[in-house]
């Protein structure tokens, strides 16, 4: 079923998306904005866990040098994720 709104922009650029969409796709604090050609669409954001995703032999480097490659990783994971 398509519903349409108008919605204000404000002198900031901030609009309010109405309470029974906000309700219906469980958005609370962010949305993803996507630009595509002439389109704009606004899409309820998935946050991802990151909980298991680093492997790591400890045999062999200390806790600092885990940390740091980790972190590396899922830099550019988070990247790829913002460019996709």
């Amino acid at each position: 079923m398509k519903k349409e709104y108008l919605l204000n922009v404000d002198e900031k650029g901030r609009i309010v998306i109405p309470k029974e969409v906000r309700e219906e796709f469980n958005i609370t604090e962010k949305v993803k904005l996507v630009v595509e050609d002439d389109k704009i669409e606004l899409l309820p954001y998935v946050k991802k866990s990151y909980r298991g995703l680093f492997k790591a032999s400890l045999k062999s480097k200390d806790v600092d040098e885990i940390l740091k490659e980790a972190l590396e990783e899922r830099s550019k994971k988070r990247l790829r994720d913002i460019l996709t």
